[in-house]
């Protein structure tokens, strides 16, 4: 009689091997059969007696936070307890889910150059101070899939030509026809090395220090299913697979979304379907909008995409204080697929990226963004487009400094208005809502971290003293203090509502264009929200027949506590002022007015 892990292990296992024999459809069937064969043991060992199988996999009550493992840093602890301490003491009650960017050795790129995927950089801490983390909110980890170290061991064993790290790199052959590939980067694509004493052509998408792993061997694959099962042990309930859509290349092509790439996605939610439904995968493309959106697969590949639009048209929006591109591009954008979700977020540890507004802003409007960028302090990373052209990438500038002036506003009178009103679009959107620690504050542009790291990027990854961040929050009138209450009010209120469930129904009002508006519908359909924000530094009022109130209904504002009676009467914004217009007022206690 066939046992249910026997049971369990032949189903899993041919469905691996479908995927395999797609991926790899010149390798001989035994050698997949085999991979296939050691794939479903290891998941099945991994698979805990008790596991999460029915339970929702996210609420409105999920916000994320994204930290470097050394963002805050002390004397008298390593890193990350530093940053543990500071959320224990600062946001225990705010974030749900901690992003703690790559905390592995690494020899650049702030840390996703990987020298040791296995180990915790010991000038950050160690895994007890990991373990720590993921007791006090959910914890989410890099998977950097593309690339790693040119000081990792696996290089270090493919240059010294040993057998088990054959064809574990991207060597490119002369006859490679690379005139069509798309990269983030303007640096060289092809950097040579020595490899078991020959020359030869190494691809490196990113930097000369990081070299791409070639996924067209199975090993390779196996190798990082191994670190990701790793992670699963180590707590890490959230995985980011980085740089997903350059994983696969082959000659003629642009090297980006290839179906193998998608098919690889599909094969490793299976796996971790099957150790754990709890465990969740996010995909990180910074593309133009339908690329991104296909990594949704049918549903069957990641649980949350980046809603990469989002940051750069905001700024658009709120710097120019018309929102009808922003208005187009959300009637436009689909409902995530059942069992899947956006990312919502205005920055990251990376820049602002550009590529995602590709065919949402027009070229004038994007060079006038860029000059408007450019006057605010911003740098910017170009990639090339082909051999004599380039083009930007994205702007590096911190969200602050985005938003601090603009044309109608030159001296910057209502930059912090401007700024939580943008932060107030994003957390009412479809979708789970993402804060970069540093935005949290308003941290400003760090020029000297530029000159100091030789980095662009580096304008936006500023490291705090855990003294001087602590003093700045005990003083009323500091920008640190009233950005961080008032966004911590802002989602204390989110986090009660229905109606903010990442997918709970989402409409786009039609309003005048100093007006961003959308309806949203809690699932069971008790609630409505009306989330509207005045875009401009004006005064605006809205006629509330605009919205439709069913004034059989008690309706209140969430931000401002106050009901609103009259239903013959506008509304009054003041500039850059939000309503969350609402029929239940939803209290963290759980009571509903």
């Amino acid at each position: 009689m066939v046992s249910r892990v026997e049971e369990r292990h032949s189903g899993l296992k041919q469905s691996l091997i479908c995927i395999l024999e797609e991926i790899y459809s010149e390798h001989d069937n035994s050698i997949l059969n085999c991979l296939a064969d050691n794939l479903a043991d290891v998941a099945i060992a991994k698979r805990p007696s008790t596991r999460c199988t029915d339970l929702p996999l996210w609420s409105e009550s999920d916000v994320l936070l994204i930290a470097y493992p050394d963002n805050i840093v002390s004397d008298s602890a390593p890193p990350i307890q530093s940053l543990q301490e500071f959320l224990v003491g600062h946001l225990s009650e705010t974030i749900s889910i901690v992003h703690v960017l790559p905390f592995f050795p690494s020899t650049g790129d702030d840390g996703f150059s990987v020298q040791d995927y296995f180990e915790v950089d010991e000038r950050f801490g160690d895994w007890a101070d990991i373990n720590r983390l993921a007791e006090n909110a959910n914890l989410m980890a890099d998977v950097v899939l593309n690339h790693c170290s040119v000081q990792n061991e696996w290089f270090k064993g493919f240059k010294n030509g040993d057998p088990d790290f054959e064809r574990f790199f991207c060597i490119v052959p002369d006859e490679f026809d690379l005139s069509n590939i798309v990269r983030p980067r303007s640096s060289s694509l092809i950097e040579k090395f020595l490899i078991d004493g020959e020359e030869k052509n190494i691809w490196c998408t990113f930097s000369s220090d990081q070299v791409d792993l070639n996924f067209k061997n199975p090993k390779v694959l196996k190798k990082l299913v191994d670190v990701i099962f790793w992670y699963i042990e180590k707590g890490v309930r959230v995985f980011r697979l980085d740089a997903v859509a350059f994983i696969w290349k082959d000659s003629g092509t642009t090297g980006l979304n290839a179906p193998q790439a998608h098919l690889i996605v599909r094969l490793l939610r299976i796996l971790i379907d099957h150790v754990d439904r709890g465990i969740i995968l996010i995909t990180e493309t910074n593309l133009p909008v339908h690329e991104n959106l296909s990594y949704f697969g049918n549903g069957n590949e990641a649980h949350w995409i980046y809603n990469f639009t989002l940051p750069p048209l905001s700024i658009f929006t709120l710097m120019f204080g018309d929102a009808t591109q922003m208005r187009k591009w959300s009637m436009e954008m689909p409902p995530a697929l059942p069992n899947t979700a956006y990312l919502n977020f205005l920055s990251s540890h990376d820049g602002i990226g550009l590529r995602p507004i590709e065919g949402i802003l027009t070229d004038q409007q994007l060079e006038q963004m860029v000059s408007q960028l450019e006057h605010n302090g911003s740098l910017f990373s170009w990639r090339n487009i082909s051999q004599s052209e380039k083009k930007i990438y994205e702007a590096n500038i911190t969200l602050f400094d985005s938003l601090k002036r603009t044309p109608s506003d030159p001296t910057g009178e209502f930059k912090i208005q401007r700024y939580l009103a943008a932060n107030c679009i994003m957390l009412s959107f479809e979708g789970v809502p993402a804060f970069y620690l540093n935005a949290m504050f308003a941290t400003e542009n760090d020029v000297e971290a530029v000159i100091r790291n030789c980095s662009n990027r580096a304008i936006n990854r500023h490291k705090w003293s855990k003294t001087e961040l602590e003093t700045r929050l005990k003083t009323s009138n500091n920008i640190e203090n009233k950005v961080l209450n008032s966004l911590k009010k802002l989602i204390k209120i989110r986090k009660t509502q229905p109606a903010f469930h990442p997918n709970a129904t989402q409409f786009t009002l039609q309003l005048d264009s100093c007006f961003f508006g959308i309806w949203r519908q809690s699932i069971d359909r008790s609630q409505s929200i009306f989330a509207i924000t005045n875009v401009t530094h004006l005064e605006q009022s809205l006629s509330l027949n605009h919205l439709n109130l069913v004034f059989s209904d008690r309706w209140f504002d969430l931000i401002s506590g106050d009901e609103i009676i009259n239903s013959e009467s506008g509304l009054s914004f003041s500039p850059y002022q939000t309503f969350w217009i609402s029929n239940k007022c939803v209290c963290n206690s759980g009571s509903t007015v």
